[in-house]
């Protein structure tokens, strides 16, 4: 199926359906939310914003991916519940220490839509190249425990909880995804009544530092809609650690991004989800 210039209705039937389409993929925005599916042209003279149903494959004069892009693969992730969304930012801070990238994102959140479990997702992401190239052969436990702690903590791990987690993990009694999701899910459990105050503080910051990165990691990744990894990762830096935490200068260096990104000649495939989360840095 052919989208030619204005807006048009492509609907699949039965099978695997393509949308066909004039421009460069960089030059378009493909935005999925619960009520509908749009892609739309960016360009002037170009191909207009049609909606999209039962569509399998986007198919553009270049595509940027070596084939015509999956659109089944990620649109399954509009039905996630918000706190199963931002369950998936987490693993791309705690693994990567940046903002998700939107298909990347939905690719997972579609994974889980189809019955993956969260679990056996952490568990991917260990294989794979991103991963591997972070935790290079032969970085240790302790390496890797202490560059989580870091990277979902925005501090350095305290003595005790880093001894037993290295521990547990050289004695091969929890795996390093299992790990990962133990932290996430540490800053956020309740704890007993008769915790120390300053334990009960220092979570609290903790958990208000994650709620922070994964704002920002759905703004870049789900309200922007953006792919660049290296700009991913810059913005989570310019976010800083929770002595020197900047959220303005983080939301600043991604809506610097995004206003590059939506050059229609220059600028990136864009796949903002709306409808899903809601926009903590919205204008009110």
């Amino acid at each position: 199926l052919t989208g030619n210039a204005g807006d048009d209705r492509l609907e699949g039937g039965a099978g695997f359906d393509t949308g066909a389409y004039s421009g460069d993929q960089s030059s378009y925005t493909l935005t999925l939310s619960p009520a509908a599916t749009t892609l739309t042209d960016r360009r002037a003279e170009g191909n207009g914003t049609d909606t999209l149903a039962g569509m399998e494959f986007l198919d553009f004069d270049t595509d940027l991916f070596g084939g015509p892009f999956g659109l089944f693969k990620v649109t399954d992730t509009v039905s996630l519940a918000p706190e199963e969304f931002e369950s998936f930012i987490e693993l791309y801070i705690a693994y990567f220490n940046r903002a998700p990238d939107s298909g990347g994102l939905y690719f997972w959140g579609s994974a889980f839509a189809n019955g993956f479990s969260l679990e056996e997702i952490a568990s991917f992401f260990i294989g794979q190249p991103e991963t591997e190239a972070a935790y290079p052969p032969g970085t240790s436990n302790a390496v890797f425990a202490e560059t989580v702690y870091n990277n979902v903590l925005g501090r350095a791990s305290d003595a005790g909880g880093l001894e037993f987690w290295v521990g547990a993990l050289d004695a091969e009694a929890v795996s390093r995804d299992q790990f990962i999701l133990q932290v996430l899910r540490g800053a956020k459990v309740d704890l007993p009544p008769d915790t120390p105050q300053d334990l009960i503080d220092q979570q609290l910051e903790d958990r208000a530092y994650l709620e922070d990165k994964v704002d920002i990691g759905a703004y870049f990744a789900v309200h922007k809609g953006m792919t660049d990894v290296d700009n991913a990762a810059d913005a989570m830096t310019l976010f800083g650690d929770q002595d020197t935490a900047d959220i303005p200068g983080a939301v600043a260096a991604i809506d610097d991004f995004h206003a590059q990104a939506l050059d229609p000649d220059t600028g990136e495939f864009l796949m903002p989800l709306v409808g899903v989360l809601d926009d903590p840095f919205a204008a009110a």
